[in-house]
């Protein structure tokens, strides 16, 4: 992993819980249809052994993060319900930026 391709998500308690339910329910959906989820378990499992507070994504993790996050989103939707969980989540993973190196 190069550290150019690395973002850092500002990322509390309510922004993992959401995280990690969105990425749960792509796990349930692959598993459903026979997809592998290899991905998805190491993002997950990651996840869940980091503390909240900064959240390193690679780029496929973002892209990850990203999917499962729209699908709540757009889930939530469907159903008539409130959004607003899934939103912030979106809006602190799209605000992710590099971190700043300043030797290297």
């Amino acid at each position: 992993m190069h550290r150019s391709n690395i973002r850092i998500m500002k990322m509390d308690r309510n922004n993992r819980t959401v995280l990690m339910r969105a990425l749960y329910a792509d796990f349930c959906a692959n598993r459903e249809a026979g997809l592998p989820n290899n991905h998805l378990a190491d993002f997950i499992r990651k996840l869940h052994e980091i503390p909240p507070g900064k959240l390193p994504l690679d780029d496929a993790e973002f892209r990850l993060a990203r999917n499962s996050l729209n699908h709540l989103r757009n889930e939530r939707i469907a159903a008539g319900g409130y959004t607003d969980a899934a939103d912030a989540a979106l809006l602190k993973l799209i605000r992710a930026k590099p971190p700043l190196w300043l030797f290297g």
